[in-house]
């Protein structure tokens, strides 16, 4: 059960991250965030009120932490999306999310397994591969974009740590934590900078929709994680990337080069040996 909702999540996750990329390319990047977490505390809490669930103060801040990290990663992983290759940036952000938790688990007494250890190796040689410039055409995966694709899948691995340190009596409404907490750094950061900006009703749909997959995605993850490992539903869901690559692939009509190919190759097989270990 857990290995089919971690899958589901990790889709859902990818396709949410493409139209955040794609909004972020359209308006800025505080907008996208407030409306669509926003939009996804709201429905975070009208889904936690039909669900049972007891939460104890420890869930509600394990939450509120990781809301605050997965904040922090979605905004850098749609800033990185917007300015960078999306079929590049993605792979790299689910690598580290992926290898986040493994080095929690080893810090706190698991051990990493042999096939394990190789999924390390080879995910360090995708950031390599994916970050080869291009000698003709296309952008490069260096600089900024690449330091915020690394700062998202660190981020990203910091929320699934927290979310899966809370019971799973308390349903999800640590995920209403969440969201509570990003949405009030987000309008925080809005108001600092004065970036809310009103946006036509094409971008506003699609940034509805953005809420709407992260809902989802999030309300799987933790019903994943409280039916399996964290070491294995993790770096599951951090098969996200793959969903954005095939949309952005297909949408956009990105094109890689051949090393760049082998890259994101590597980057997912090293989430699945990681997995399998």
């Amino acid at each position: 059960m857990s290995i089919g909702l971690a899958l589901a999540a990790a889709l859902v996750f990818g396709t949410g991250d493409f139209l955040g990329g794609l909004a972020t390319r359209r308006t800025r990047v505080l907008t996208v965030l407030v409306i669509s977490h926003a939009l996804g505390l709201a429905g975070m809490a009208a889904v936690s009120g039909i669900f049972d669930g007891s939460p104890t103060g420890a869930d509600l801040i394990a939450g509120a932490i990781g809301g605050i990290g997965g904040g922090a990663g979605v905004a850098m992983l749609y800033r990185g999306l917007a300015l960078g290759t999306m079929a590049l940036v993605a792979p790299v952000t689910g690598v580290v999310a992926a290898f986040i938790p493994v080095v929690y688990g080893a810090v706190t007494g698991e051990r990493p397994s042999p096939v394990q250890y190789a999924g390390i190796v080879l995910a360090l040689l995708a950031v390599s591969l994916i970050s080869r410039a291009r000698r003709a055409t296309g952008t490069p995966l260096r600089g900024v974009v690449l330091l915020l694709a690394i700062g998202s899948g660190a981020a990203f691995g910091l929320f699934y740590i927290a979310l899966a340190k809370t019971s799973a009596g308390a349903g999800l409404w640590p995920l209403v934590a969440a969201r509570g907490a990003s949405v009030t750094a987000f309008v925080f950061a809005s108001a600092m900078a004065r970036q809310l900006q009103r946006t036509t009703r094409p971008i506003l749909l699609l940034i509805l929709a953005v809420g709407v997959f992260d809902v989802t995605a999030n309300a799987l993850y933790v019903i994943a994680v409280h039916h399996g490992l964290l070491s294995i539903v993790a770096v599951l869901v951090s098969l996200y990337p793959a969903a954005t690559v095939l949309c952005s692939l297909v949408v956009l009509r990105e094109r890689l080069q051949t090393w760049q190919m082998v890259g994101v190759a590597v980057a997912l097989a090293a989430v699945v040996l990681i997995t399998a270990g």
